[in-house]
């Protein structure tokens, strides 16, 4: 097999021998017909063997008499031979494996020869596949090169086309291609010498021959861009003799395309030596004024392509940064300098008046109403230019010239179908020249832009990418900062016009917002850096602020179409309080004026004065720090939001993070006061929206264990007043529109409209202040030592209800409907109480029972004092008013009796009994009276109250003493309750009496309780202790007052209706009274204050109405009166005085 494989390889070489052998002879014969029978033969061979290496193999053997022969005949005058030869040779010198077994000899009597025909040849057909032997050869560079003068001398014979064959020109040019390719460095430099023979026929009017030279101008164009000196000059000279005048012509004859395609590469091969012939420019740019204003969209755009060629004239890297090679790692300062001082440089040269002057057009085109192919056009023009510039275009001069202003054209039309694509082009500038500050931020806004725009508009053509020409951005600077701040400006104002749809202005304010997140985050980078010093943080700074003003408070106009524009303001403010640093935003080294409109147009109310509001506010032009400069607009945003829309945010949830993020983020308290003061420096039923995500923010932060800036507010007085005051506001917006309302003094009621428990936003309040006051007792810091949360608060409520009560007891009974401010009032503060009173007694009670820390055990009863103060205000509130239509879960009589019985049921010690019936026995007894005027269920939640009051008397710990004392205080309650009308009544009283009362000896009844006692002791219901006891036991008893402590007891008198409080200690408890000597104890702070409430009383009921005995003047801590410290118990006969005055 092998051997027949090898045997036909023979005999097809053999035979290919012979071809090749016939056909040499049949060449070198003398015979035309013969030569031209061979040289038809030899090419059909070669054909042939392209497709077969054997005979490709026998060509190759043969090629040095195959070569002679055809070097011979291809000057023949025989044009068919000399045809039929310069065919076959030029196959043989571009095949390279012929090529390749060509002796160097052959290779050079080759070129002589080709050289020599083309240039001396009458032949048209010659010169022409002469020319083309050159454009296909594959020789050696080496051969070329020794034979270049020559080879260039018989190309520019064939482009001068002597015989006027437009193939023989377009040869020509493929020839040059060639060499440009093969010997670029020669061709370059004799560009001079080919190129203004091509050139010139640029103006030709046969569209064949343009279209062929600007082809080959394309190839070559890295030989003759950017020119030699030398062809600059013989430019210049064509131009003044023939160019410029050939162009006009054109132009008259309608042929601006083609005229203003050919003054691109005649400017383009101008060059820098452009700049030293100014007028023959000046001449030449009347070419493209007269196509920059032509209607035609197709001639603006040839015009645009062509203005590149003056950017390849007028800017070149001679004129630029001569470090451009420097590596990209290079310290940033050191860049900046060498940049400034290419700034200088640039200037000095004239380079910006080279920039403004292609501008020009550029601004125009862009700036006006062209078609948007025109602009796609103009704009890839503009990005060569960019590229062009390289790292100039960092200037800040530069940037000034070249990329604002077609920016601000490019983004102040639409954003419409058209144009967004345009859009997303300007935004991936902007965001590639942003993201160069920090390169491990991923700037996405642009890539979601474009995936976004594909569905809206027209795709991006690859022509018109800026990537084709790519932009060396570097890091920038705080100095390029209000360049990229204006630029998100416009974005933002035009995307706000009323013409811009829904969608697309989402776009753009979505990508606003990133642009703007990642300018901040190369601020950031600036701020935090040591090299940065005061002036350039306030200069930093001023510019965010500046800007935040722009555009929250001058773009956002009235009207309900501007509600996106009020979010993304809202979000870039979010965006700043987060980035930058909480450390610098807070200094109150950086103070800035607040020039915010809206403040110097808001007055403070007075609603607040009787409620001592000591946080400090804000006024117009007062120097700030740049946080509550932020608060401030933040507010202003909010406040807009809430009055002009459904919801108070796009994302509410986001208004509420952003609360707990500003008051995390730092431990200072000045963020939560600012804020606070804003509420209460305009006070409307409105800003209750902005209440709730504020509360809600406050409400994170009070259950995120890790956030400790809160418990530091706490410890901080002013802080710890704001948080009370920010829990009253829903109480004190209602109380102030009623004022409001009454005085007449307030805006229309529009302005001022309440939100009741039927709009759902009463329930909201009502739900987020129950959750932040349980977030804020369960997190331990509302019971400090200096602090009592829940008392303070509850007096605070009380003292809101003190406008109503008064009302009340004018003698004006209420007739309260769901639509009434006072309604409101009285619901918010019933669901607020109810809350207070579930929490003060497992918060402040049980986990405090065991304390023996005097201030602290003194704290703990001031709450539950001013606890109760707020119920007994609220009880006497609701014996006035009549609720004609009850909102859904109004706290009525029935609620409050509930909630105070489960409160009673958790009370144990002595002194928070005794408080308790001091503060509640007044309106309980007005309840117990009118119960036949309640309902069923009030009445059984009365019942309920009553019998617990019964069981924790009995339960107190230390045990309550049932003597004459504690009955004359509550004898009028005890009065109605052992005669009550209803038996769920009177029974547990009667039975609490026949295991308390009766069971004591009692000397001194109260003449109200005679006539009841007398009627229940005689029907055998009520026990009556008759045992006698010795006098100086009796006198004691008739003494003693329950409300003593163990060790102690009380001396009641009639002096003044006041009671004295005696202290005996234990250890004298059995000794002889007429040996008690006078002891002085010294007096508490705690003893001290109720002494001094105690000067001054008229009545013994403390002022809480007639009847009702109460503890107000009584000190069961204190010791002995000053004038029972100046009276010594000397014998029996002064005690018996004593219990006399008693009785």
């Amino acid at each position: 097999m092998i051997q027949s494989h090898s045997a036909i390889l023979g005999r097809t070489r053999m035979s290919n021998e012979n071809e090749i052998g016939e056909i040499q002879l049949l060449v070198s014969s003398g015979d035309k017909s013969s030569k031209c029978s061979g040289y038809s033969s030899l090419l059909h061979f070669q054909e042939h063997s392209s497709l077969n290496p054997s005979s490709l193999h026998s060509l190759s053997l043969s090629s040095h008499s195959i070569v002679s022969s055809l070097i011979s005949d291809i000057s023949n005058h025989d044009e068919e031979i000399a045809a039929q030869a310069l065919k076959c040779l030029g196959f043989m010198i571009y095949h390279p494996s012929i090529v390749s077994s060509l002796p160097p000899d052959d290779v050079n009597l080759v070129l002589e020869s080709l050289s020599k025909l083309i240039t001396t040849t009458k032949l048209k057909s010659a010169c022409n596949l002469g020319v083309w032997c050159i454009s296909v050869q594959q020789l050696g560079e080496s051969f070329l090169a020794t034979h270049f003068h020559s080879l260039l001398l018989a190309i520019v014979h064939a482009l001068d086309n002597p015989m006027g064959s437009l193939s023989t020109t377009f040869e020509a040019t493929q020839a040059v291609m060639k060499l440009c390719g093969q010997l670029s460095k020669q061709m370059r430099d004799s560009s001079h010498i080919w190129a203004p023979p091509i050139y010139r026929r640029l103006l030709s009017t046969d569209k064949r021959e343009r279209d062929a030279t600007e082809r080959c101008l394309l190839k070559v164009k890295t030989s003759v861009i950017p020119p030699s000196l030398d062809l600059s000059k013989v430019l210049v000279k064509d131009m003044k003799l023939n160019l410029l005048s050939g162009m006009k012509k054109l132009l008259d004859k309608g042929m601006k395309i083609q005229v203003i395609q050919a003054w691109g590469w005649f400017i383009r091969m101008l060059g820098s030596h452009a700049l030293k012939t100014r007028q023959l420019v000046n001449d030449s740019l009347k070419i493209p004024e007269c196509t920059f204003t032509d209607l035609d969209p197709q001639v603006q755009i040839a015009t645009l392509v062509a203005w590149e060629g003056l950017i390849d004239a007028l800017v070149h890297c001679t004129m630029l940064d001569p470090n451009k090679n420097t590596p990209a790692k290079e310290n940033h300062l050191q860049k900046q300098h060498s940049l400034e001082r290419n700034n200088c440089d640039v200037q000095a040269n004239g380079f910006s008046k080279s920039i403004r002057l292609i501008m020009t057009p550029l601004n125009g085109i862009m700036s006006s109403k062209c078609d948007i192919s025109v602009h796609s056009s103009c704009l890839n023009t503009w990005c060569y230019l960019l590229h062009k510039l390289e790292t100039s275009i960092n200037e800040p001069s530069l940037i000034k010239m070249v990329l604002e202003p077609i920016l601000k054209a490019i983004f102040q039309n639409g954003p419409d179908s058209k144009s967004i694509w345009l859009w997303g082009l300007g935004l991936d500038l902007l965001s590639d020249s942003i993201s160069q500050k920090c390169r491990d931020v991923l700037c996405q806004s642009t890539n979601q832009f474009r995936d976004r725009i594909s569905e809206t508009g027209p795709s991006l053509s690859a022509k018109c990418s800026w990537k084709l020409h790519p932009i060396r951005w570097l890091p920038w600077d705080i100095s390029q900062l209000d360049f990229y701040l204006s630029m998100i400006s416009v974005l933002i104002c035009q995307a706000s016009r009323p013409t811009v749809t829904s969608d697309h202005r989402s776009l753009v304010y979505d990508a606003a917002a990133k642009l703007f997140t990642s300018v901040l985050k190369g601020v950031k980078h600036d701020l935090e850096s040591t090299s940065t010093n005061y002036d350039g943080i306030m200069l930093c700074l001023k510019s965010i602020l500046t800007f935040i003003k722009n555009v929250c408070e001058d773009l956002c106009t009235d009207g309900t179409e501007k509600h996106d524009l009020y979010c993304i303001s809202i979000r870039f403010i979010e965006v700043v309080t987060k980035e930058l640093d909480s450390l610098i935003l807070g200094s109150p080294l950086y103070k800035f004026s607040l020039d915010l409109k809206y403040i110097g147009g808001t007055q403070s109310g007075d609603h607040n004065e009787h409620l001592n509001f000591s946080v400090s506010r804000v006024s117009y032009m007062d120097k700030v720090s740049p946080m509550v400069y932020l608060i401030a607009v933040y507010f202003h945003m909010l406040d807009w939001l809430a009055m002009n829309s459904s919801q108070l945010d796009c994302k509410p949830q986001r208004s509420s993070e952003y609360f707990k993020f500003i008051f995390s983020s730092s431990d200072s308290p000045d963020n939560l006061l600012t804020f606070v003061g804003f509420l209460y420096k305009d006070v409307r039923p409105i800003h209750l929206k902005i209440w709730i995500t504020l509360a809600e923010g406050l409400n994170g932060c009070a259950r995120d264990p890790n956030c400790r800036s809160l418990r530091v507010a706490m410890s901080d007085s002013a802080a710890y007043s704001s948080i009370c005051h920010l829990l009253i506001y829903p109480i004190v917006v209602h109380t102030e529109t009623a004022r409001l309302t009454l005085s007449n003094a307030g805006a229309s009621s529009e302005n001022y409209k309440v939100l009741l428990e039927k709009n759902p936003m009463l329930d909201l309040v009502i739900q987020t202040w129950i959750s932040l006051y349980e977030s804020l007792s369960a997190s331990g810091s509302g019971c400090s030592t200096t602090t009592n949360f829940s008392g303070d608060l509850c007096t605070l409520l009380s003292r809101c209800l003190d406008d109503s009560i008064d009302m009340a007891e004018s003698g004006i009974e209420l007739h309260l409907k769901c639509n009434d401010t006072d309604l409101g009032i009285l619901h918010l503060s019933g669901n607020f109480m109810i809350c207070i009173l579930d929490h003060i007694q497992t918060s402040e009670l049980v986990s405090e029972t065991e304390i023996s820390n005097t201030e602290r055990e003194s704290k703990i009863l001031c709450g539950i004092k001013n606890c109760l103060k707020l119920a007994a205000r609220y009880m006497n509130l609701l014996m006035k008013t009549v609720v004609i239509d009850p909102l859904p879960g109004f706290v009525g009589t029935s609620r409050v009796s509930s909630a105070l019985a489960n409160f009673v049921s958790r009370l144990h010690r002595k002194q928070d009994i005794l408080l308790f019936l001091e503060i509640i026995s007044c309106p309980l007894l007005q309840w117990l009276s009118n119960m036949v005027n309640q309902d069923e269920t009030t009445n059984e939640q009365l019942q309920h109250l009553w019998t617990e009051i019964l069981s924790c008397l009995k339960r107190s710990q230390p045990p309550m003493n049932f003597g004459s004392a504690l009955l004359r205080l509550h004898e009028t309650l005890f009065e109605k309750t052992l005669d009550h009308p209803y038996p769920s009544i009177s029974k547990p009283t009667i039975t609490f009496w026949n295991s308390t009362f009766g069971q004591q000896v009692i000397l001194d009844f109260p003449p109200n309780l005679l006539s009841v006692l007398d009627r229940l002791s005689r029907n055998g219901k009520l026990k009556l202790q008759k045992r006698s006891l010795p006098p100086l036991q009796k006198c004691r008893s008739s003494k003693e007052v329950s409300g003593t402590l163990p060790g102690y007891w009380v001396t009641a008198t009639h002096n003044r209706t006041s009671k004295r409080i005696e202290l005996v200690l234990d250890a004298q408890k059995d000794a002889s009274p007429l040996s008690v000597k006078k002891r002085r104890l010294e007096l508490t702070e705690h003893q001290k204050e109720v002494r001094r409430a105690q000067q001054g009383r008229e009545r013994d009921s403390g002022g809480h109405g007639p009847g009702i005995r109460t503890y107000t003047n009584a000190d069961f801590s204190q010791g002995l009166d000053e004038s029972q410290e100046s009276q010594e118990i000397r014998d029996s006969e002064a005690i018996l005085q004593m219990l006399r005055k008693t009785i």
